[in-house]
C-alpha cells in the first residue's frame, strides 16, 4: 500500500477493517494486524469510526419503509459463531418476503438465544421493534 502526500488514510482501509471486524477480531487485534501486515498505524478510536458507519447504515435500512403485502415470504435459519464476552453458536433468523413485482425484499434478521421453532418467532414481536407482518 503507499500513501500519497497529505493523504489522511490508506484507500481501502474500510474494508480491511470491516473484512477484519466481520471474522470476530477486537479493535486492537485489527490495528495489530494493520501495523505487521502493512506497516501502518490505525487508532482503535478510526477503526471505531469505520465500524461505527456500517452500524449507522444499517439502523437506517431497518427502518426502512415495508410494503404493506408480500405475497409470499419465506423465514429460514442459519447457525453462525457470535463472540459476544465469549464464543458461542446461535442462530440468525431470516425473512424474505417477495413483492407483487416479484423481487426479493429482507424483512428483518434476528439472533436467537438457540431456539429456531415457533416458540422463538413467538417472542420476535415483543422483542423487535418491527414484525414481518407490520407496516410503516
Amino acid at each position: 500500500m503507499s500513501v500519497r502526500t497529505r493523504q489522511r488514510r490508506l484507500d481501502g482501509i474500510d474494508q480491511i477493517v470491516l473484512s477484519l471486524t466481520a471474522r470476530g477480531l477486537t479493535t486492537g487485534e485489527v490495528a495489530a494486524h494493520v501495523a505487521d501486515v502493512y506497516g501502518a498505524s490505525v487508532s482503535k478510536d478510526t477503526i471505531s469510526r469505520i465500524t461505527g458507519k456500517v452500524v449507522a447504515e444499517m439502523t437506517e435500512w431497518a427502518d426502512r419503509p415495508l410494503d404493506r403485502v408480500y405475497p409470499v415470504i419465506f423465514i429460514d435459519a442459519i447457525v453462525v459463531t457470535i463472540r459476544d464476552g465469549q464464543v458461542t453458536n446461535r442462530p440468525i433468523s431470516v425473512a424474505i418476503g417477495v413483492t407483487v413485482n416479484g423481487e426479493r425484499d429482507i424483512l428483518g434478521l434476528w439472533a436467537g438465544d438457540g431456539g429456531k421453532g415457533a416458540k422463538f418467532w413467538l417472542g420476535v414481536p415483543r422483542a423487535c421493534p418491527r414484525t414481518v407482518t407490520a407496516s410503516r
